[in-house]
């Protein structure tokens, strides 16, 4: 079985293609180029940690927002959590159109993304801030840390609709059809799970 992990950053599991766009990847080929960073202060003590430990290593760089590295049908999973939003619109149209070329007939696409519908509950007129950052994610200096769309449960199974998908199905925390979701899960607050088959 093949599973592509989209995203991922430090959480890249065995037995998954685990891929991001973390400039931690490059950062790991240099030897030295960490402890010099950490020493410079312009990495955390979490980050340097990881990097000893060679977390970074496991990870392939895949831009999402591309054509991915990878012939049709080469997937039985994709999984993908707190990424999609971080696309635009168009960017994200593109990239679950890429998931559907490349798994494997009946393979399953777990997507997750932040639920805009809880954040429109929970809007406080009298704090704005709080809704819009949580939204926006504006506090973040690099464009590919920020949130570009978000998604309710209606307008995400539209999008998995419109790329092919046969199914798609709200799920819930840890459970589902994906593979390995007891490591993979890890984000059950204010969460959308859905799960498409192709």
């Amino acid at each position: 079985m093949r599973n592509l992990h989209l995203g991922c950053l430090e959480t890249g599991l065995p037995g998954w293609e685990n891929t991001d766009i973390t400039p931690h990847i490059f950062v790991t080929r240099i030897p030295g180029a960490a402890r010099l960073l950490r020493s410079l202060s312009l990495m955390s003590r979490e980050r340097y940690e990881q990097h000893r430990r060679g977390v970074f290593r496991r990870v392939r760089y895949l831009n999402a927002a591309k054509r991915f590295p990878y012939a049709a049908g080469t997937f039985d999973n994709v999984f993908s959590c707190h990424m999609l939003e971080h696309l635009y619109r168009n960017e994200a149209e593109g990239c679950v159109n890429e998931v559907y070329r490349v798994l494997k007939p009946g393979g399953v696409f777990r997507v997750i993304v932040p639920d805009l519908d809880i954040a429109v509950r929970e809007y406080d007129g009298t704090h704005p801030e709080v809704f819009l950052e949580k939204i926006y994610v504006n506090t973040q200096r690099r464009d590919k840390n920020r949130h570009h769309w978000m998604y309710t449960a209606a307008s995400l199974g539209a999008l998995l609709s419109s790329a092919g998908f046969s199914k798609a199905e709200l799920c819930t925390y840890r459970a589902g059809r994906c593979p390995d979701l007891d490591k993979l899960d890890s984000r059950p607050a204010e969460s959308l799970f859905m799960e498409g088959v192709k």
